[in-house]
């Protein structure tokens, strides 16, 4: 009955994950995209496109599922860092104990296990977190392309700073990078919403 108690109160927390606001719209843009927009969007993304990842035939694509969903859970205490936004030296610190204040709340087993398929997430070290992030850094890319480059608009940031985000996609799904991620970035730079 306690870890049961603990699951149903850690479910019920995660609920707030619907209330933090990213920076992206969603694709009437008509508001901004929420966290769990964001997580179920990159779930997909990571559904769909497994056949691009250059590691796909080591990927154990429920772990990498587990780390999409749970790796923005640490912003209902550390709130959201826009990706192309100012730099926060603090993010990972803050996101840690976030981290550990979020799973702490599930039974022992599940809390150590979620704590560290988010490190591993951050690491990027695993064929699994390789393949999560490779989901988030595309899912964020499309949101731009769906809202006419909206968050490079807002940010004007540099080529390199574009290219830096997407330096997953390029490494692990090289298809993608060459064949979506370059001709946009560069129509986004005619537009002057990245800049040079």
């Amino acid at each position: 009955m306690n870890n049961l108690k603990a699951q149903m109160e850690f479910l019920h927390k995660i609920d707030e994950l619907k209330d933090i606001f990213r920076q992206s719209l969603i694709v009437n843009g008509k508001r901004r995209e929420n966290d769990a927009e964001h997580s179920w969007h990159m779930a997909m993304v990571a559904i769909i496109m497994k056949e691009h990842f250059t590691e796909k035939n080591d990927l154990n694509l429920e772990r990498a599922l587990k780390m999409i969903l749970i790796h923005d859970l640490v912003e209902i205490y550390a709130g959201d860092t826009p990706a192309f936004g100012a730099e926060r030296e603090d993010k990972f610190q803050a996101e840690l104990e976030g981290a550990k204040e979020i799973f702490n709340i599930l039974p022992e087993k599940q809390s150590k296990e979620y704590l560290q398929l988010w490190i591993e997430f951050e690491e990027m070290n695993s064929t699994d977190s390789k393949y999560a992030n490779v989901c988030d850094r595309f899912q964020g890319f499309m949101q731009n392309l769906t809202s006419d480059g909206h968050t490079w608009k807002k940010y004007t940031p540099t080529i390199d700073r574009v290219l830096e985000r997407s330096k997953p996609i390029k490494d692990y799904a090289p298809e993608i990078f060459n064949k979506i991620v370059i001709p946009e970035v560069n129509k986004y730079m005619e537009k002057g919403y990245i800049i040079k």
